[in-house]
């Protein structure tokens, strides 16, 4: 094995917190993955993993990514998982689709970076993730609803897809305020949201707008059920984003009651002693057997070759989601997903404590079910 020269990965990560970090389990887990792939020989060459971690929009620049994504093509990377931020991913598209040379796999939600090249494992969907909250919405017994919706491409796509998800669920809009996609006062939107006295309030967007509405909300003594897309996982980065989000529910892809990502948490803890109960160890260990799988069975071990492999992973059981959630990819299927609850409703107790489990697109989930 020693002479064997490793296949690459190349890992593009594009959106790092204020100290230029980024999550600490992503690495291990993927290791993890390559190394139970190499014991139960899938697998028979080594894996590395070559990062390039850039500061891209919103917070950065474009052209960080575009260029950290020829350089991993340069380090012979054969896959890469990356971008993770529809900003980046939508205008990296086109390189990635003229150099035709390498498969991308982004957790990016918006379809218009879809490709021959570029497969989706997206963290949610523009197009899906307003309806599984208008449902859940719907649920809870909301009749209108004011939106919030963060000014920016992917809010843009988010408002639209709301809107007539909203429609066929029976809820009345009775607003729509833009919001910047940065740390700024929110009381003038708020207060412009509560003027229609809707049921509840749908933040739809990357995220980074809700900074601020819950303190907003209690400016105006206005504090109604509170609504939100994926940007709910910001939840399991700590304390202060918990309670950013105090109170609200929103679209998670951790489900405790999934048993393989149960299984996987067992063996992670064994490995290095923690146990990371949260949404992006289990959705780095979904794409990570996506890659090793296609990785193993590439005939030949190039970049078309792992792509035309990737085409054929069918009905992969998933860590994420609810129970039952499953991957594929297919020669015109370019979004990894099967079934409908790879996304859940969870929601951050009044507190900021912790989330639980709260619905999902089917119905309410009954129990009280914990995560920190």
């Amino acid at each position: 094995m020693a002479d064997v020269t490793p296949a690459r990965i190349g890992l593009l990560i594009d959106y790092l917190d204020e100290d230029g970090n980024y999550d600490e389990n992503i690495l291990p887990t993927l290791q993890l993955v390559a190394d139970e792939f190499l014991e139960r020989g899938i697998s028979e060459r080594p894996i590395e993993f070559v990062v390039r971690a850039v500061q891209g929009l919103p917070n950065g620049t474009f052209r960080a990514v575009r260029d950290a994504f020829h350089e991993l093509v340069e380090a012979d990377a054969l896959v890469i998982f990356g971008p993770w931020v529809s900003e980046n991913g939508v205008v990296l598209r086109r390189y990635v689709e003229d150099l035709a040379e390498v498969p991308i796999i982004t957790m990016a939600a918006s379809e218009s970076m879809l490709g021959e090249w570029v497969f989706g494992l997206p963290a949610g969907s523009m197009e899906e993730e307003p309806i599984i909250l208008a449902t859940v919405a719907a649920l809870d017994g909301c009749d209108t609803v004011g939106l919030a919706f963060e000014d920016s491409l992917i809010g843009g796509e988010y408002l639209r897809s709301t809107r007539a998800a909203c429609l066929d669920a029976g809820l009345k809009i009775t607003a729509e305020v833009a919001i910047p996609q940065v740390e700024r006062d929110k009381q003038a939107a708020m207060s412009a949201l509560a003027q229609g006295k809707p049921d509840a309030i749908m933040h739809v967007g990357f995220g980074l707008g809700i900074i601020g509405m819950n303190a907003a909300l209690e400016g105006i003594g206005w504090m109604p059920p509170r609504y939100t897309t994926t940007a709910f996982e910001f939840a399991a980065t700590g304390p202060w984003w918990r309670q950013q989000l105090a109170g609200r529910v929103g679209l998670d892809q951790y489900d405790e009651r999934n048993q393989t990502g149960q299984a996987f948490l067992d063996r992670f803890e064994r490995a290095y002693g923690r146990r990371p109960a949260y949404f992006f160890p289990l959705y780095c260990y979904d794409v990570g057997r996506l890659m090793m799988t296609a990785l193993a069975g590439a005939r030949p071990l190039t970049g078309p070759g792992v792509k035309d492999a990737l085409e054929r992973v069918k009905m992969l059981p998933a860590a994420t989601g609810a129970p039952g959630t499953r991957l594929r990819f297919g020669k015109f299927i370019r979004h990894g997903w099967v079934g409908s609850e790879f996304l859940v409703a969870r929601r951050v107790l009044p507190d900021g404590s912790a989330s639980v489990l709260h619905a999902t697109i089917e119905g309410h989930v009954s129990g009280p079910t914990i995560a920190r």
